[in-house]
């Protein structure tokens, strides 16, 4: 409950901070862009009113009685006329506000940086000042409407205010109290509050409705004119609420960059947003401890067990690993736990689709995909595995692609991968190799790069003629492994691909006498591959490497695999 009460007291004393910077450097924009924007939500609320009674004056013979005494004089038509015209003019008044609006909050954006004298921070920070500003502004604004409305509606219809009030007050109470012991609403609330607030509101403007509505048929009801006025402020009200909430997360969510923008003293210093959450608290040894013996009563079906954790580097970001010692009564067992981050959520799923669709992978044997307190967790065993070093797992990457490659991917493998992924000869576009034709200038043989883009289409056919196999882009130190007889395996596949054969393999490796062996013990273990040369498999890789080169910026050398690349596609 106190640490609700503390966010949410947070949050507060940053609007109220960030209120007095604007009020006292910018006042009399503030003052414009906070009036302006109160009086287009009026006007947007009349010009929305007025065609309303237009329509029910045109289905009506004459003035209807509830339309005030002194409207009767102007007659149907001429009240239509004169409805009409309002309507069009309070319309156009609500553009000419907003138009107020853009003017007031993007000078005083401007004066607002001027007086902080701060040097670029960060891309886009022009547009991030402004977005916040006008944010703020559109609080005050909300606040000053929000008042308006209820004000009217205590006049009008004092029992609809009532009811509006009370309402938000229990929701706002309500939703404290039960993220202070609900976890998973607290989290709902923090990551999604446009979306509750908007629900809130919805019921609210419901509540309000059906009070209306049991009003006329049971009590003393009010005209039906103030009805009708009554029912639209109160959707209007809820509606700002709304928007008042998502605003107020808004702000406070970029409260780093705006602090650093608009503040002298203040620099820009934000701790990324994968160490505030994820899976940061479940590394505290007394939390981590918890759920890996939690996991392994899962795995094992008994807590009749000792386990010993080590913390092992793969490498990583926001990708936890764990070796795990178990000694049970007649047994020793290892494995390597993965944590993967909330932001690292999609690897998880890529790693989880592979090796539960694609068997006879080279990888430690996966026993258990699980979620641990909604993050997802991987466990491998490597009992009877020794971890290879930095050296060994860097020497062997281009021989362990290559014996990948002697697997064909599942049928279904490819499809998922296909409909989400452009393939190789997908990615290389003429127009990028224009660009770099255009940057190297003399630098490149012209020539070499024309018959290039010429021969594109036909390089293209080459690739998607060779078979497919299955690829990882990023075998790091820590993730290779190795049993007694000498075979590798590996224990992590968050970042597979399907590509031709070839692709991936480095330059270097291309040249060295085990990539002839390699290639020739793929042709002869598929029987898709068969008759696919050394030469083939050189062009797929040849091409990948160029690809990679490109989408990085390196054009020179990019460029120097070009004459090569022509020459194996002419030797075809």
């Amino acid at each position: 409950m106190k640490s609700t009460f503390y966010s949410v007291g947070r949050a507060l004393r940053w609007s109220v901070t960030l209120s007095r910077k604007f009020i006292f450097v910018v006042p009399w924009f503030t003052l414009l862009a906070v009036v302006s924007s109160i009086f287009t939500q009026f006007f947007m609320l009349a010009g929305f009113l007025l065609p309303l009674k237009v329509i029910l004056l045109l289905g009506s013979e004459s003035v209807p009685g509830y339309f005030p005494s002194s409207f009767q004089v102007f007659g149907r038509d001429g009240l239509v006329l004169i409805l009409s015209l309002a309507s069009v003019c309070f319309y156009l008044a609500h553009l000419l506000t907003g138009k107020i609006v853009d003017f007031a909050s993007d000078r005083a954006c401007k004066t607002l940086l001027g007086r902080s004298k701060k040097l670029a921070i960060f891309e886009n920070q022009q547009e991030i000042a402004s977005k916040g500003y006008a944010r703020y502004s559109q609080n005050l604004a909300t606040i000053g409407f929000v008042s308006l409305c209820l004000l009217v509606l205590a006049w009008l219809y004092y029992e609809v205010a009532i009811v509006i009030v009370a309402y938000v007050m229990l929701c706002v109470i309500l939703s404290c109290v039960v993220s202070a012991f609900s976890n998973s609403f607290y989290h709902k609330l923090s990551s999604d509050l446009g979306a509750v607030s908007k629900l809130l509101g919805s019921c609210g403007f419901l509540l309000s409705f059906s009070y209306i509505v049991l009003d006329h048929l049971l009590g003393a009801p009010s005209g039906i004119l103030v009805s009708v006025v009554a029912l639209l402020l109160t959707r209007q009200t809820f509606g700002r609420l709304a928007g008042f909430a998502k605003d107020i997360q808004g702000v406070y969510e970029q409260r780093a960059q705006l602090r650093a923008l608009f503040f002298h003293g203040h620099t820009f210093s934000q701790e990324p947003a994968s160490r505030s959450k994820g899976i940061w608290h479940l590394v505290d040894p007394i939390a981590r401890d918890a759920w890996v013996e939690k996991v392994l009563v899962d795995i094992l079906d008994t807590d009749a067990f000792k386990a010993e954790i080590e913390w092992l580097d793969i490498g990583l970001p926001d990708i936890i690993c764990f070796h795990v010692d178990v000694t049970a009564e007649d047994a020793r067992l290892q494995y390597v736990m993965k944590l993967f981050n909330n932001n690292r959520s999609a690897w998880a799923k890529h790693e989880a689709t592979l090796l539960s669709s694609q068997s006879s992978l080279p990888t430690v044997p996966l026993v258990k995909l699980s979620l641990v307190e909604g993050v997802h967790c991987h466990v491998f065993e490597v009992t009877g595995l020794k971890q290879c070093g930095k050296k060994e797992t860097i020497k062997l990457s281009d021989s362990f692609r290559m014996m990948l490659m002697s697997t064909k991917p599942d049928p279904s493998i490819i499809s998922l991968y296909e409909r989400s992924h452009p393939m190789l000869w997908q990615r290389i576009e003429n127009q990028s190799i224009i660009h770099m034709r255009y940057l190297l200038d003399k630098l490149a043989n012209q020539e070499d790069i024309d018959c290039f883009l010429f021969k594109l289409n036909d390089m293209k056919e080459k690739l998607r003629c060779l078979p497919l196999a299955i690829n990882t882009t990023d075998i790091k130190p820590g993730m290779m492994w190795k049993n007694a007889c000498g075979e590798h395996f590996l224990v992590n596949w968050t970042k597979w691909v399907v590509e031709p054969i070839g692709a991936k393999i480095s330059i270097p490796f291309l040249s060295e006498s085990d990539f002839f062996d390699s290639a020739k013990d793929v042709s002869s273990k598929r029987l898709d591959a068969k008759g696919v040369e050394p030469e083939q498999i050189k062009f797929s890789a040849l091409i990948s490497e160029f690809e990679t080169r490109l989408q990085r910026g390196r054009y020179i050398e990019a460029d120097a695999l070009i004459s090569e690349i022509l020459l194996h596609l002419n030797d075809d």
